[in-house]
């Protein structure tokens, strides 16, 4: 992502649309975990170290205990919503949003998903065709806003 920021920002008004999962919410922290992650201070190297941590704690089997979630999946995606916020707050001429596209029909799921692969589609083709002045660092399902 750091490489293609300079093209973004020469372009005026650029998009960064990071799919995410509704798997990556914020309740599947302790409160605590969940103010860290929200917090309008995190930079990137703390967002990595927060990550590092969690990567510690689950290899010493002490992640449950320290209040992290019990999915690596999920926190993956939690951690990518708050990259899309960091980088929303750093990069406030880009409009850079994050979404879920919901459970559908792929190899990834089996095909056992609950929508086709062009529904998903719809959320993430919004965002990136956003009008300017359009919302940045929005975390959005089913084509519009949702709470992280």
């Amino acid at each position: 992502m750091e490489a293609l920021l300079p093209n973004l920002r020469a372009v005026g008004d650029g998009r960064v649309v990071n799919v995410a999962s509704m798997a990556g919410t914020l309740r599947q922290l302790s409160p605590a975990l969940q103010q860290e992650f929200a917090s309008e201070a995190l930079t990137v190297p703390k967002l990595q170290a927060l990550v590092a941590r969690f990567e510690a704690d689950v290899q010493q089997g002490v992640h449950r205990e320290r209040e992290w979630s019990n999915s690596n999946y999920g926190l993956s995606k939690l951690a990518v919503i708050a990259y899309t916020n960091v980088l929303a707050r750093q990069e406030p001429d880009l409009h850079v949003n994050a979404c879920c596209p919901g459970y559908c029909a792929t190899d990834m799921t089996s095909n056992q998903g609950t929508q086709p692969a062009e529904i998903g589609a719809r959320t993430p083709v919004a965002l990136a065709l956003i009008g300017k002045g359009g919302p940045t660092g929005e975390f959005w399902e089913h084509e519009k806003p949702s709470k992280w």
